[in-house]
């Protein structure tokens, strides 16, 4: 079962991609490309495909993310809205991510994204 699964995992920097259905695969409906036969690593948003998990291991990436994010944020005028939003957008579904790996190394499970 192991090899079987192996052939649909691709490893990521911030995320593993189980690949196992591309109908299901995030990255692909983003670049309408539903039949393609493996995941579009450039496309990834881990934090919204249902394929993705996140682990320990994937925690310092998303953490230094979620500060350069938060550090951007900080620096951005009141005149620069629509910025804002987008990287309060970012911040928090980093944040997220980083409540997630938490709790799961707690609880010694994996989290998806």
């Amino acid at each position: 079962m192991l090899t079987k699964r192996a052939n649909t995992l691709h490893l990521g920097t911030a995320n593993y991609c189980w690949f196992t259905d591309p109908s299901r695969a995030l990255c692909l409906k983003l670049a309408g490309t539903p039949n393609a036969d493996k995941p579009l690593a450039g496309m990834c948003d881990s934090a919204r495909c249902p394929q993705a998990t996140h682990h320990p291991g994937h925690r310092q990436v998303w953490a230094e993310h979620a500060d350069k994010t938060k550090t951007f944020l900080g620096d951005l005028g009141p005149t620069r809205k629509t910025e804002k939003v987008r990287l309060q957008t970012e911040y928090d579904r980093a944040v997220r991510v980083l409540a997630e790996i938490d709790a799961a190394a707690v609880t010694g499970e994996q989290t998806c994204g």
